[in-house]
């Protein structure tokens, strides 16, 4: 899918991203609708069950409930639940998607169902490697607010590497730590642009939603409201960040492994044995 195998800059891996991601969005679509909407219902009941005196719309697209009264241990439940599960689901689209770009971006032939057995046996090796990253970004936002940007760089393309190189959570975060420290604005470039563009996504549709609710909306209409709109913005963004960050994964192979001329080796000795 991806011609030519070479050092990208950030504006070429979008481009390139772009191209994967349009190539195979309706089995990318088709995997976050799998996983996003019974989420996003089980959210929904999580938030209404906690019984919230009103909702707050944010610009990231999430709901977050804001209390006057009842239990502080309910409302504390009901945000974690929502936060835990949202990422944890996120992490699932993304290693699936993962599989899928990677294939297509070597130009090696699979479905669907092919990345979901890929991507099954790691299941708890993905749920680790994302709850490390959220608790390491949660720890460099407390410390300082540009500290959740060291994490947020470094184990960029720790999934990338948990799923494509089969090895377990601490290998897989220090090989992303191995390859991005010597690409470290590269890499940080890239994935604050991959994530910005995906706020805007969410910030836009989260806004449209409040709109439509903010002249006397009913609490549930406003989880309902705000609960389709982050599944149509998950559906749209959280594909293309993990496109995005598999291209990013060949990059910074290609930059300090040679993969490409590994990879070129490998196709040329396959025609050969034909």
């Amino acid at each position: 899918m991806v011609s030519e195998l070479r050092p990208r800059g950030i504006g070429e891996i979008l481009d390139s991203a772009v191209a994967l991601y349009r190539a195979r969005f309706t089995r990318l679509a088709r995997v976050a609708v799998f996983v996003v909407v019974p989420v996003q219902v089980l959210s929904a009941l999580v938030l209404l069950s906690a019984q919230p005196d009103r909702f707050t719309l944010n610009v990231t697209g999430t709901v977050s409930p804001q209390y006057d009264s009842s239990s502080f241990a309910v409302q504390l439940a009901a945000v974690v639940v929502v936060a835990v599960v949202g990422v944890l689901s996120t992490a699932l689209i993304v290693a699936v998607c993962t599989r899928i770009v990677a294939d297509a971006y070597i130009e090696r032939g699979s479905e669907t169902l092919d990345a979901v057995r890929a991507v099954r046996p790691r299941v708890l090796g993905i749920i680790g490697t994302s709850l490390i990253v959220l608790v390491s970004e949660g720890i460099g936002f407390l410390f300082c607010f540009v500290g959740a940007l060291v994490p947020l760089t470094f184990f960029a393309v720790a999934l990338p590497v948990l799923i494509l190189e089969g090895v377990g959570v601490s290998a897989a975060i220090g090989r992303s730590v191995t390859l991005a420290k010597a690409h470290v604005m590269h890499v940080l470039g890239l994935v604050v642009t991959a994530q910005l563009l995906a706020a805007i996504v969410n910030g836009a549709l989260s806004e449209g939603v409040s709109l439509v609710l903010r002249t006397g909306g009913s609490t549930v209409a406003v989880v309902i409201g705000q609960g389709i709109a982050n599944t149509i913005s998950a559906v749209l963004t959280t594909p293309f960040i993990a496109t995005a960050t598999v291209v990013l994964y060949f990059d910074l192979r290609i930059r300090d492994e040679a993969f490409d001329i590994q990879l070129m080796m490998q196709r040329n000795d396959a025609r050969i044995a034909v």
